[in-house]
């Protein structure tokens, strides 16, 4: 049994040199090279490690020095699957549980939760103290708030959150001390992780407005409210189904009359991508190479397409190489919503493919309505969209064979139909990609893809592409951005 680990890195051009060492009676030291089984548990360990290493943060108990040689860090439990290399895989170890906890030894409350669903034992959390339950609305909006514990509505300034996580959000602190004691005890730790994740997860480059916790005001600072594609953004247009949103005049009108260097031209990209390179890192590169300045809000609705393409060339290694080839790739596009009506901004995607290859996006979902279904789309030369009404699983023996399947901000937790398209996901083997908006949502959805008999292999990861503005929901204060995280199976 290994007792103890250390890895030792002889030379910053080397790998780290792994060995069992073992202490003779003598007092010297012995040295031999690991068994695949001991290989194993370092892989699994390192790994578990960096996958909860947010969690390892420094607590100061005593107001001392941050670097003093006795360090406390907050307590926490937490049991993450590793997937062996692909070497190593041989005899059944391909996944693996490991359990990672600080203190060691400390007894834990392993109750499952609506979050983790019991996928993951919940985090420790220390007895509630009187300042647990302060009246701290310092992360209140001030817009129209819900109680998570009675529902019911509340004016923001009135609000009150938890005041160890900052998260959940009560009309009061009856509620909150109900909510503590019934659900929220088990899964504050968790929350308190993702708040302070917050700042990292915020794109501090654009010089807009970048909260949205009314939309109408927000567009209308930006004065797009009820203009073009921005139609989708508030709740103005929710009587009219999705798809149906009539885009009358050119580009200038469809990006909601922003001045016309404020969003991307209806042009390829000249010597773009001469070497053959696909990749973009993010929102700065794009911005840079479309001469967008950063006070057009164009990258809100600029996400779908461009975490499309992001998957295209980036994450999913067959389709970048079919691209590169010069072929066709084709998408099954599952739960279309709002981006039916942002067609003119699927364009990019052909724009910035600027020649390699092809794209044929097909469209699925109940909320495709009936007199687009079965129609189809040139969105410039390279982007060919099909639109199909219906439920995935349903419709797809008539689809063209994808290469991806993608789903954004996909809320798989939401929705009984996605245990039926999961299912064929699994049976057909091809990979998938989803996006969801807040890390709550992407644990769930990691549950449910569990329970479909699917495992996750492009870890839960922050979208480069995510939209910089963040979303208000009613009952929590948690980091909430539409395609915020990106995750895959059959990758």
């Amino acid at each position: 049994m290994i007792k103890s680990l250390s890895l030792e890195a002889s030379g910053s051009d080397r790998f780290p040199v792994i060995d069992v060492a073992r202490c003779t009676v003598a007092g010297d030291l012995q040295f031999r090279s690991p068994t695949l089984d001991e290989l194993r548990f370092v892989y699994a360990f390192m790994k578990a490690i960096c996958m909860v290493h947010p969690l390892l943060v420094v607590v100061d108990r005593e107001g001392g020095s941050k670097y003093s040689t006795l360090v406390n860090f907050e307590p926490f439990i937490e049991t993450v699957d590793v997937h062996w290399p692909p070497e190593v895989t041989k005899g059944g170890y391909d996944l693996v549980a490991v359990t990672v906890s600080h203190p060691p030894g400390r007894a834990y409350d392993e109750k499952s939760s609506s979050v983790s669903a019991g996928s993951t034992p919940t985090k420790y959390v220390e007895p509630p103290r009187e300042d647990t339950f302060i009246d701290a609305n310092a992360y209140s909006s001030t817009g129209l708030r819900q109680c998570a514990m009675c529902e019911r509505e509340v004016f923001g300034e009135e609000s009150i959150c938890c005041g160890r996580c900052r998260t959940v959000v009560y009309c009061g602190s009856i509620c909150q001390k109900q909510h503590w004691n019934e659900t929220h005890k088990s899964l504050c730790g968790l929350y308190k992780a993702m708040m302070e994740r917050e700042e990292e997860l915020a794109i501090n480059i654009f010089l807009f407005p970048c909260s949205a916790d009314q939309p109408c005001k927000w567009l209308e600072s930006l004065d797009i409210h009820q203009k073009g594609m921005w139609r989708r953004k508030c709740s103005c247009y929710s009587h009219c189904p999705f798809g149906l949103l009539p885009l009358k005049g050119g580009l200038h009108e469809q990006w909601g009359e922003l001045d016309e260097f404020e969003y991307p031209r209806d042009t390829s990209f000249n010597n773009h991508f001469a070497t053959g390179s696909l990749l973009l890192s993010g929102w700065s590169e794009y911005y840079n190479l479309r001469s967008l300045p950063l006070s057009s809000p164009a990258a809100d609705i600029l996400s779908h397409p461009l975490t499309v393409y992001h998957i295209l060339t980036t994450l999913n290694v067959s389709s970048k190489n079919l691209l590169l080839k010069g072929k066709e790739v084709i998408i099954h596009y599952l739960g279309p919503e709002g981006e039916l009506d942002w067609m003119p901004a699927f364009a990019e995607v052909g724009h910035l493919l600027n020649g390699l290859g092809n794209v044929q996006i097909v469209m699925v979902g109940p909320e495709v309505p009936t007199n687009l279904s079965g129609t189809t789309s040139g969105i410039g030369s390279r982007v060919r969209v099909n639109f199909v009404r219906g439920v995935y699983q349903v419709e797809a023996s008539y689809l063209p064979s994808p290469h991806v399947v993608i789903a954004l901000n996909s809320r798989l937790e939401n929705y009984s139909s996605w245990v039926g398209a999961l299912d064929l996901i699994k049976s057909m083997g091809v990979p998938a990609f989803f996006t969801d908006q807040s890390e709550a949502s992407c644990v769930n959805a990691k549950q449910v893809i569990r329970n479909a008999g699917l495992h996750i292999t492009h870890p839960v990861t922050p979208n480069p592409f995510r939209s910089p503005v963040k979303n208000i929901t009613p009952s929590s204060n948690l980091p909430s951005y539409s395609n915020g995280f990106v995750f895959g199976v059959n990758t």
